[in-house]
């Protein structure tokens, strides 16, 4: 087995090194990448990674970071303040699309009825990575405007998508659900319930025990988003291949191994231990194996395989037959992963 930091930089490597800097967008799974790879930079501490960063942030300043109506438009979110932090050249411009986003997400974005979030002007729809990138979106955006009152918007979004989306033949929940028509995409998916996982991860990092006041999320709402991780981490206990991976139709073992939603729900697995919301030593061995497993998927080049393609809504026959390979996605998730790790 690889000691932790050298499959980090391992993987850090070989994602520096395939993806362009200025042909990987500030949309949705590539925003994923660059959290994977600044927060990769940070453990770290690598020169390569850093300059990686610098000419990512000097594109896309210089080009225009586009916030839309599209929730994965609001990624880069996720981590402007450690942008500000490394790079303070961007401070202004960085501070600015920090307040317009804050403000498109808060007064400005799609939503139903009932107030829920919708995905796209043309997708508007509810959809379960919608979550990710508003929850945490709004308590990192905070850090920046200082808004207190961000915490009952983001346990709002998070525990309104799950209730609409909750699988009534499983424990876990679908992919999406049409606002309109109420028309459901079909199983647990893997990669969607892994969506949850990151987005109760990223919660509960921001807000620390005795922080809860000024984070704007009382000690209630943090237990609420603890006990939905913690009943998620539960359920896909039992459902662990052999091989230490999650398949992407959860309740199917014969559908195929899928390493992005089994480095998600790492995440989410050591988020409980470092927290210490689960008992000592209830998920040691699923973590134990859900890390040599991902390990297993880096390829020579350092590059993350058996990660499944961009994917639709769709029926079960579809899920089994999406795409696998090396996608932005999964290495950021893996990433992620990586640096989760209590040695690093």
């Amino acid at each position: 087995m690889s000691a932790p930091s050298a499959t980090l930089s391992r993987l850090l490597d070989g994602a520096i090194g395939h993806y362009r800097p200025e042909s990987t967008s500030t949309d949705w799974g590539e925003t994923l990448l660059v959290l994977g790879i600044l927060r990769a930079t940070q453990a770290t501490g690598s020169t390569d990674g850093k300059a990686w960063l610098k000419r990512w942030i000097d594109y896309h300043t210089a080009a225009g970071i586009n916030l839309s109506y599209f929730v994965g438009s609001w990624g880069i979110g996720l981590f402007l303040p450690e942008l500000i932090a490394m790079f303070p050249q961007h401070r202004v411009t960085l501070e600015e699309r920090a307040v317009h986003l804050e403000r498109l997400i808060r007064r400005q974005a799609l939503r139903n009825g009932e107030g829920l979030l919708l995905h796209n002007v043309d997708l508007p729809h509810i959809y379960i990575d919608t979550i990710f990138y508003s929850a945490p979106v709004l308590g990192h955006l905070a850090r920046i405007t200082g808004s207190s009152d961000w915490g009952g918007e983001a346990l709002g979004q998070l525990e309104a998508h799950l209730t609409v989306l909750r699988d009534t033949d499983s424990k876990f929940f679908v992919h999406c659900e049409q606002n309109l028509s109420g028309l459901r995409s079909a199983g647990p998916w893997a990669r969607g319930n892994g969506w949850v996982s990151l987005c109760c991860s990223e919660l509960l990092d921001l807000v620390e025990i005795g922080n809860e006041e000024a984070a704007g999320f009382d000690a209630e709402g943090r237990n609420r988003v603890a006990s939905i991780l913690l009943s998620l981490s539960r359920h896909l206990l039992p459902l662990q291949g052999p091989n230490g991976l999650w398949t992407t139709l959860l309740d199917e073992p014969d559908s195929y191994a899928e390493s992005s939603a089994t480095a998600m729900f790492l995440v989410g697995l050591r988020a409980l231990q470092r927290h210490e919301i689960s008992d000592s030593g209830e998920f040691d061995e699923a973590i134990a194996r859900a890390t040599d497993g991902l390990s297993s998927c880096i390829d020579d080049a350092g590059r993350l395989q058996k990660s499944s393609g961009g994917t639709w809504p769709g029926d079960r026959d579809y899920y089994r037959t999406v795409e696998t390979g090396e996608f932005p996605w999964g290495t950021g998730a893996t990433l992620l992963a990586q640096t989760s790790h209590p040695e690093l």
